[in-house]
């Protein structure tokens, strides 16, 4: 079987022929071949037999009235960026502020939505879908082959909706005035609901797993579980009913805990999650998730990225062995990182494990003593 035919197999819960592995969008067709510290990984993968690629990409967002209404000021100050973006709508305008220090991650000094004006500021923009052009997923999935599944993102209307605020402020709102939290997260789906139509329309002859990263906002312990049944579950369960319909494969991307969701997950139907994190990050054993999951959902992940950064030689050995262990040769699962390689260049131990994890996943798990 080739990487591809063994992921899909696992995740439509066929019969497989040794462990599926992959990488988490670490491949050679974009900027990870651009750097040299990178190549000793990526020559690992392409000598790992079995193993394949989860590669994201997504589909090009044609400009619509909002972005029409939309400025953006960014300011270079030496040891740092500014970016100011600022939405005109009927009722005044939106601003957001992000500060960007040189050669660090970023952070929003100030979000768009501040106060019950911004909320009927927001309100008042016109809610049109945007006329997505699946044209660069399309590009991706040809040139990724039989190498891997090409990974197509889409819109999560609950995150849609919770990126205009600080999110400790639309926590509150969530307790305190959820009717219009509601409100938004069903103007979004409506949106949200054309938009992902008319990519999939374009579709047709592809293999792609769709994902949608959003929902892991609404998990413990950012927030309750009942919360993710009221705001995640009615409408992701329809969004992925949509993808099957059209032949594609459906998957939620959900770091951290998500022991007590699980069971929203499996109602929503999809066809995969992902990254499946180990405790501490996460809250459910590999064995207790494959149990719950077992001809339901694929399950995907449990190789944590910080142990690429930390472990010590042979541990991530001992890792793969342990995981093949656990899945004895069931389906429904496929062992991946459960985040991308963002550092360039990489550390050497870094490299030094990711190969390590790469040369053990392409003996399927099995200790090289017994090949």
């Amino acid at each position: 079987m080739t990487p591809k035919q063994l992921m899909l197999a696992a995740i439509e819960h066929r019969p497989v022929e040794r462990l599926p592995a992959a990488t988490y969008n670490f491949h050679p067709l974009r900027s990870f071949s651009q750097e040299p510290a990178y190549q000793p990984m990526l020559d690992a993968l392409s000598n790992a037999e079995g193993v394949g690629i989860l590669c994201k990409c997504s589909a090009r967002r044609q400009q619509g009235e909002r972005d029409e209404r939309t400025t953006v000021e960014r300011q270079d100050l030496g040891d740092k960026s500014v970016t100011t973006t600022r939405i005109e709508t009927p009722k005044g305008p939106l601003q957001q502020v992000f500060q960007k220090p040189l050669g660090q991650p970023g952070y929003r000094m100030e979000p768009f939505i501040k106060d019950d004006a911004d909320v009927a500021r927001l309100l008042s923009l016109p809610s049109e879908p945007a006329q997505n052009d699946l044209t660069p997923a399309r590009e991706f999935h040809d040139e990724l082959g039989e190498l891997g599944l090409a990974y197509v993102s889409y819109s999560d209307p609950f995150y849609s909706v919770a990126h205009w605020f600080d999110f400790e402020d639309f926590v509150m709102r969530c307790v305190v005035d959820l009717s219009v939290i509601q409100e938004l997260v069903e103007r979004e789906f409506e949106r949200i609901k054309s938009e992902l139509g008319t990519t999939l329309a374009q579709s047709g002859g592809c293999d792609f797993l769709f994902y949608t990263g959003g929902p892991e906002v609404a998990t413990p312990p950012m927030m309750a579980p009942k919360y993710f049944e009221l705001l995640v579950t009615p409408y992701q369960k329809s969004l992925v009913a949509m993808i099957k319909a059209a032949g594609q494969h459906a998957s939620i991307h959900c770091h951290g805990r998500v022991k007590e969701v699980f069971d929203q997950i499996l109602d929503i139907g999809p066809d995969a999650l992902e990254p499946l994190e180990p405790p501490p990050q996460g809250d459910i054993s590999l064995a207790e998730a494959l149990s719950r999951a077992e001809g339901r959902l694929c399950l995907m992940g449990y190789i944590q990225d910080q142990d690429f950064y930390l472990s010590a030689p042979g541990e991530m050995t001992r890792k793969v062995e342990d995981i093949a262990e656990i899945v004895n040769g069931r389906t429904g699962y496929i062992m991946n990182p459960t985040a991308t390689p963002f550092m360039h260049p990489p550390p050497d131990q870094f490299v030094r494990n990711y190969v390590e994890f790469l040369e053990a996943a392409g003996r399927g798990g099995q200790d090289v003593s017994s090949t």
